[in-house]
């Protein structure tokens, strides 16, 4: 009772602090946290426009001011997310490596670790897996496919790189159906297929040049700033996928902070899909341990890696996909596992604060680990 009051405090704190932060972003009219959600379709179909165009069809319609509808959104967007954290506690709170799966560096901390990336459409995703494994049972067998393609046309026509993720979702349709003991039909598979092939050309053919940015920042100049056009995530529109490889500037030390950054973040999720096992027999499931799964799964992911630079970023997508494919597990009792830490509750209380709160990595070319309480450290030595 004790853990989950305070796993609910933590929540609630972590819910508060990214509403107040984002509204700061929505004040400031902000070139990446508020402007992603303005790129719309005004200046002809481009990737990254659905959200756009949806809440500017619906500022025209009604006569509600964009940056309203935007902030709204994302606030309501975050509830959600929340109530799914809220709602996951039940099925971690009696275990101690549950507890630190939860509460891993790189899942719903890592934004208020690193604050620049709160309000960008990376909680899409978590919605949109989160809704699927918290209210899965409302949706009849026979539509479960078509409202699981109709997300993954919401994603990743929203952000390109969640075409990479897209396997996340795909494999917890799998567990869906193993778990209601239906067969996965042809036209399931093929709608599966044709959703991913239809927006992988979508994207390719629609990447955006100077002309739709321009239109698009005509058609919101009353809710962005005057440089719309030269700087910020509309700026960015305008290049190609060539363009983001070209401005790739991976060090060797860059790889080694996050490849050390992912192997802590992955560690008890990890540890914990190792020593536990399917129950599921269909297509031999049984036979194979949980953390291939997992591992496949992420390296599914690894292009994204290569055209983008916000390792940090990716690196929390996944483990985001791969908590709620944990939670789903457990709450419909798919995998089973009694493995649990054996340690004082002192000492499991020092571990969560250092593994939990003490550090972080950037979500952009980290050159270093970034120690958390540094800077109220030293202000502290400071004041003495």
């Amino acid at each position: 009772t004790k853990s989950s009051k305070i796993l609910y405090f933590i929540i609630l704190s972590v819910f508060i602090f990214q509403i107040i932060k984002f509204y700061s972003f929505y004040s400031e009219y902000s070139s990446w946290q508020y402007v992603e959600w303005l790129i719309n379709y005004q200046g002809g179909f481009v990737r990254r426009g659905l959200p756009g165009e949806f809440l500017y069809q619906v500022h025209q319609f009604l006569g509600i001011k964009l940056d309203l509808l935007i902030l709204v959104t994302v606030c309501s967007i975050y509830f959600y997310i929340s109530f799914f954290l809220y709602k996951s506690v039940k099925y971690i709170q009696s275990s101690y490596i549950n507890i630190l799966i939860f509460l891993s560096p790189g899942f719903f901390l890592y934004p208020i670790m690193n604050s620049e990336i709160i309000g960008r459409k990376d909680i899409l995703f978590i919605l949109v897996i989160g809704f699927f494994v918290f209210f899965e049972k409302n949706l009849k067998n026979n539509i479960i496919v078509f409202f699981i393609s109709i997300g993954i046309f919401i994603l990743c026509l929203s952000h390109s790189a969640f075409l990479f993720y897209v396997p996340y979702l795909i494999f917890l349709f799998f567990l869906i159906k193993l778990k209601r003991k239906n067969e996965v039909k042809f036209y399931e598979l093929f709608c599966l297929l044709l959703s991913i092939t239809i927006i992988f050309f979508l994207i390719f053919f629609n990447q955006g040049n100077l002309n739709i940015v321009s239109n698009i920042c005509e058609s919101v100049k009353n809710f962005v700033s005057p440089n719309c056009e030269t700087a910020g995530q509309l700026y960015w529109l305008g290049n190609d996928a060539k363009s983001h490889i070209s401005v790739q500037a991976v060090k060797l030390d860059h790889f080694i902070i996050y490849t050390f950054s992912l192997i802590l973040v992955y560690f008890f999720i990890g540890l914990k899909f190792y020593k536990s096992k399917f129950k599921v027999t269909k297509f031999n499931l049984d036979k194979f341990n949980p953390i291939l799964i997992l591992i496949f799964l992420f390296v599914i992911t690894s292009p994204v890696y290569y055209l983008g630079s916000d390792w940090g970023r990716y690196i929390f997508i996944s483990y985001s996909g791969s908590f709620f494919l944990y939670i789903y597990c457990i709450k419909e009792n798919l995998i089973s596992s009694n493995y649990d830490l054996k340690i004082n509750k002192f000492l499991f209380s020092v571990l969560i604060i250092f593994y939990s709160f003490f550090w972080t990595f950037p979500f952009y070319h980290a050159e270093k680990i970034k120690i958390t309480m540094k800077k109220p450290f030293l202000q502290i030595l400071k004041f003495k």
